[in-house]
């Protein structure tokens, strides 16, 4: 009985080590969610084990989301600007630990999930974790089946596959992460530049091009489905300004990343475009009333990130020196 207990107390003190040899940076862009938010900060002070710090970047919030930064020991960044990578590279900016978390102003996170999502980086060929998303309020058994059992799969014709909430008994080499639960070295977001701050509205896409970097650079990305969080996630409609936004922002990624080198590819892309894979629509809960008037939406978005994508030349956000200087403070 005594040397089980060793055992337990043992297995105890290494999962403790692992979060203690890492410091993890959770940063959370936010703008006019404070109820929200208090959740998230209560789930994230009530984990087993705490993470480093915890850096909140607020798009100048006219709620109470300020009064937050007296309740919890979080530091509170106010900005002007409303792009949310803009946010986020902001939090790298003045991120100190050696792995960093972003997480959406509106999950919330299982007990164990700081320990489950540094447990991968034990090995030194991980560049980056991330974990798996419920909708809010499921049991942690939940799942929606789809035709693919793959995870975090991109396809060089844009397509693709999330499945994060499949409820794998095993970590899994993905190609990219959902961006409201995922986590990087920070060395390899500076290295990489932070994310693209080309990415604008819904943001959609900023999370899978950033992935596509940092496994260039070499390193593994791993999904662990321990990490889970869950998201409260009201669904989508698919309406002209949500339309524009997934097609201008996917086109770009898509011609940024895969079109030079695969432009047998295009008319996969353009279809997908105009139809959504079933699989994602089961995924994203979007209710498809496809209405002719979308049509110019949907062209608009594809002129517009082939635009984006022919005047842009992305250059790394995020340097040692300029950081500070990139800063917008709300007086």
């Amino acid at each position: 009985m005594k040397k089980f207990l060793q055992i337990i107390c043992f297995g105890m003190n290494l999962k403790r080590c692992l979060c203690l040899h890492f410091k993890v940076s959770v940063v959370i862009p936010t703008y006019n969610r404070y109820h929200d938010l208090k959740e998230c900060l209560d789930s994230i002070f009530s984990l087993k084990n705490k993470p480093y710090e915890v850096i909140v970047v607020d798009s100048h919030s006219k709620d109470q989301t300020p009064k937050l930064k007296d309740r919890f020991p979080i530091r509170f960044i106010s900005i002007r600007e409303k792009n949310r990578q803009y946010a986020k590279n902001i939090g790298i900016s003045m991120a100190k630990g050696d792995i960093i978390s972003f997480l959406d102003d509106d999950v919330i996170l299982s007990e164990d999930w700081l320990t489950e999502i540094v447990k991968p980086y034990e090995d030194k060929t991980v560049g980056g974790v991330g974990g798996r998303v419920l909708p809010y309020g499921t049991p942690a058994d939940s799942y929606v089946e789809i035709s693919k059992k793959d995870v975090g799969k991109v396809f060089t014709n844009g397509l693709v596959i999330g499945n994060f909430d499949l409820p794998a008994d095993d970590m899994i080499e993905v190609d990219s992460f959902i961006g409201c639960n995922m986590s990087f070295k920070r060395d390899l977001l500076l290295a990489v530049g932070g994310f693209d701050e080309n990415y604008l509205g819904t943001g959609y896409r900023d999370d899978t091009d950033l992935c596509l970097r940092i496994r260039k650079l070499g390193y593994r990305l791993i999904y662990n489905p321990k990490a889970l969080v869950w998201h409260k996630f009201r669904g989508k409609k698919l309406d002209r300004n949500w339309a524009y936004w997934y097609i201008r922002n996917h086109t770009y990624f898509y011609l940024k990343n895969f079109f030079r080198n695969n432009v047998l590819k295009l008319p996969s892309f353009l279809l997908n475009m105009f139809f959504p894979p079933r699989d994602y629509v089961l995924k994203s809960q979007i209710k498809l009333n496809m209405d002719p008037l979308l049509i110019p939406t949907v062209l608009k978005g594809l002129l517009d990130g082939y635009n984006t994508w022919k005047r842009s030349s992305f250059k790394a956000s995020i340097t040692f020196k300029g950081a500070y200087k990139r800063l917008n403070f709300v007086p």
